[in-house]
């Protein structure tokens, strides 16, 4: 075994194909935020506090949990405790009704948002285009990226498609080791190829974000950190600094990932999608693209369960969430003016598997 690994060691430094420390550091984990490059975003002094609720609370509220085969009902608390959770928050009506966190983590703890990232740049391109930094969802992506022009099929690349997830570029495990782990986004641009006309399929890939984030760099001319705190951090008065982590060379954001921020206040863009664009009596972004985002519509590639870098739910529930690796969600149900907040770590993949955490969070909807 150790020579295998010497050998995949070798081959892959001399090639030059992905980068040495990606064999080293392995899957993604909380030490990320730690180990990479980053970018600031800072809380605003004047910090939003959700109320707490007076009564017990809901740790006795019972779901059910698959994770031996038998779907026997449990509380949240031992729910959380056998899994791999880091924080799990229900907020319903702006009230705190439940709150866990891992006893090694302290309530102020960072946590990796891995592709909840993707719904914070959904946000911000909504913002960007009612600013009028981007025209519309319907403009060229290489008017802000020209590096992709001489690309087959990118003349035709729209920032829809890569807010769908419909941009019809190849996968290539390569690139998505050298966007995580790479010194330099921009030089990964050359290798982008496209395996359909954009508009045709769907296929979640991390580089449709990144170019999302390039575009929003690029057309506001700012740091996505910067432009998240303007825009985001502090009118949804965050109550934590926060950090996005980007590459070496550029300090450009990993715009598919890389948050690091509480699950305080990442609740607080599940409360600003339940109140539709808006903060305190503030429009962030108008009604019209909140409905555009969380909308059906498998039209030009796209499915019926994800729209705009959100996962659309049930109908009867018309929830919808912001999903991450491990099983990370804000999830938001708006018929019960609820919020609810996973960040996991890494677990065995058959527990990982059997807990359907969808379906907890419907039980928990269906209880409060």
């Amino acid at each position: 075994m150790k020579y295998c690994l010497f050998f995949v060691f070798v081959f892959s430094y001399l090639s030059g194909c992905i980068p040495v420390r990606s064999i080293f550091l392995g899957s993604p984990d909380k030490s990320d935020l730690l180990r990479f490059h980053s970018n600031e975003i800072k809380a605003d002094t004047n910090c939003f506090i959700f109320k707490k609720s007076d009564s017990p609370g809901l740790s006795k509220l019972k779901v059910n949990d698959w994770s031996t085969d038998i779907p026997f009902f449990i509380n949240l608390n031992d729910l959380a405790t056998k899994h791999k959770v880091r924080s799990f928050l229900v907020i319903q009506n702006d009230t705190l009704k439940y709150e866990y966190h891992n006893k090694k983590l302290q309530r102020d703890a960072l946590h990796s948002s891995y592709s909840i990232a993707k719904s914070f740049i959904s946000a911000l391109i909504g913002i960007a285009i009612e600013e009028g930094l981007i025209k519309s969802v319907n403009e060229s992506v290489t008017t802000y990226i020209p590096e992709l022009k001489k690309i087959k099929y990118a003349k035709y690349l729209q920032i829809e498609h890569l807010l769908n997830q419909t941009s019809g570029i190849k996968y290539r495990f390569r690139l998505d080791v050298n966007l995580y782990y790479g010194a330099n986004i921009i030089k990964q641009l050359k290798t982008i190829e496209f395996d359909t006309i954009p508009g045709r399929t769907q296929h979640y890939l991390n580089i449709n974000t990144q170019l999302l984030g390039i575009v929003l760099n690029r057309a506001t001319n700012m740091s996505i950190a910067a432009y998240m705190q303007e825009k985001i951090w502090k009118p949804l008065q965050m109550c934590s600094d926060a950090k996005w982590s980007t590459d070496k060379k550029n300090k450009l954001e990993k715009a598919f990932c890389c948050i690091g921020a509480t699950a305080l206040d990442y609740a607080k863009l599940g409360r600003l999608y339940l109140n539709k664009g808006t903060w305190e009596g503030k429009n962030v972004f108008s009604e019209k693209w909140y409905y555009e985002t969380i909308k059906r519509d498998t039209a030009n590639g796209s499915s019926f369960n994800f729209n705009y870098s959100w996962h659309i739910g049930l109908k009867e529930y018309q929830d919808f969430m912001a999903i991450g690796l491990y099983k990370q969600h804000i999830y938001i149900n708006p018929e019960k003016n609820l919020i609810i907040v996973l960040l996991n770590d890494k677990e065995k993949k058959l527990l990982a598997e059997r807990v359907n955490w969808w379906y907890v969070f419907r039980q928990i909807a269906d209880q409060v």
